[in-house]
């Protein structure tokens, strides 16, 4: 494979990975801070929908673009980098 799909991929690994350990930062903020009532209720409730529709269309849209260019890749064998 290309060094530079590789050192993409690993940009995004890395990014996801931040990504969930500052989500788990905010949601022991939010604990130690609100703790649980109604308003905190609310929060997690508003925060799940445009997480859903984000899950659905924004990180299910990737995959479907990506899986089939590593596949078509994978198949040729080609070192051409068109895709990347």
């Amino acid at each position: 494979m290309d060094k530079s799909f590789l050192k993409s991929s690993g940009i995004i690994i890395a990014m996801t990975f931040l990504s969930r350990i500052l989500g788990l930062v905010r949601d022991y903020f939010i604990a130690q801070y609100f703790g649980a009532n109604d308003l905190t209720d609310a929060f997690w409730v508003a925060f799940r929908i445009p997480n859903f529709l984000r899950r659905l269309f924004g990180e299910g849209a990737f995959s479907q673009a990506f899986m089939p260019i590593l596949a078509d890749d994978k198949a040729n064998n080609t070192q051409s980098s068109e895709y990347y």
